[in-house]
């Protein structure tokens, strides 16, 4: 994890591109923002800090909305948000209702921009061989806003375009047994051990 003081720093430039970007920019100055954005981004996402990426790919977007690629990873941004308040068992229904409403308009809004870019992106690159990972992630953002269907549907897709991504059959018996749905979970945790085997087998 990065120390204190350097998101702390981090903030402060945020702050100041904030500052000293407008509607007036030259080209070459949205350039060079951009740029300097880029770099705080790539910096907490090999972190695993995305959290703390958040505003920088917001006002990344911003300068260059048309970016498929980072519209993608403002949504595992938010997939993966940690910043958001759980509700307790212990406080007042309205403040638990209210942490629970922003923690599935989250995922919606993930959800949301996976769907966009994910479908956009295998109608121009449809050999990309990140397809699957794009697909197993929204896959997440759909079930964690429950949207149970759509989340196994999106699994199976991740695993077709690519089999190595055999923890699609594992979540979506998780998915079933989150259901009640034993017999489908059961025939799920079996096609997980026998892709798996076959992974194993194959390296």
């Amino acid at each position: 994890m990065m120390a204190k003081i350097i998101i702390y720093i981090s903030k402060i430039l945020l702050a100041s591109l904030c500052i000293t970007v407008g509607i007036s920019a030259t080209p070459s100055r949205k350039k060079e923002i951009a740029s300097a954005l880029k770099k705080q981004i790539f910096a907490y996402h090999r972190a695993d800090e995305e959290t703390n990426s958040i505003p920088y790919l917001e006002r990344y977007l911003e300068v260059s909305p048309y970016e498929i690629y980072y519209k993608l990873l403002y949504a595992i941004a938010l997939l993966y948000r940690s910043d958001l308040e759980v509700p307790k068992h212990d406080e007042a229904i309205e403040s638990r209702m209210n942490k629970t409403s922003a923690i599935r308009s989250n995922y919606t809004k993930s959800a949301k921009i996976f769907q966009t870019n994910v479908l956009h992106l295998q109608q121009i690159r449809p050999r990309d061989p990140n397809l699957g990972r794009w697909f197993y992630l929204w896959a997440f953002s759909e079930w964690f806003s429950d949207n149970k269907e759509k989340s196994i549907k999106l699994f199976l897709k991740a695993v077709k375009q690519d089999y190595r991504l055999t923890e699609s059959y594992y979540n979506i018996a998780s998915v079933y047994e989150s259901m009640g749905q034993w017999k489908d979970a059961e025939l799920y945790w079996k096609k997980y051990e026998k892709a798996e085997k076959e992974v194993e087998e194959e390296e």
